[in-house]
């Protein structure tokens, strides 16, 4: 199967994932509060002293954020994709934040001390400190 086609097949894989999506935790009332969360957790990637692991290559955490911010981007822009209204900041760590979506390996965030941990860990720990300010 030549790259192109993987790409594609692994776009459109990625992209029914969001047919199925529960939507009920956000409304178009609380979206607001979403984006705030969602772009707090990108900030603290953005922000960290940690290198961002990705499909086995390390990445800066400017890098890193900077990928985040175009996965939320072409998420939300596809049309498998619900209304930005309806996202959490779960539903982006979940869906976009804590795997490759054309490998399926997770992202990981590795210290300076070389410990390595699933991104997923780390952004929901991120999102807990977040909530209780």
């Amino acid at each position: 199967m030549s790259i192109n086609r993987l790409f594609v097949a692994a776009l459109l894989v990625c992209s029914c994932w969001l047919l199925i999506l529960p939507f009920s935790q956000a409304t178009e009332s609380n979206w607001p509060q979403q984006q705030q969360r969602i772009n707090f957790l990108i900030s603290a990637i953005e922000n960290a002293q940690l290198r961002f692991i990705r499909n086995g290559t390390e990445h800066s955490p400017q890098e890193a954020a900077a990928h985040l911010r175009m996965k939320l981007r072409r998420g939300q822009n596809s049309w498998f994709a619900p209304a930005k209204e309806k996202w959490t900041a779960e539903m982006f760590i979940d869906k976009l934040a804590s795997k490759s979506s054309f490998s399926g390996k997770p992202y990981q965030i590795e210290w300076p001390n070389g410990e390595r941990v699933d991104a997923a860990v780390w952004l929901y720990q991120q999102l807990a400190i977040y909530d209780q300010q």
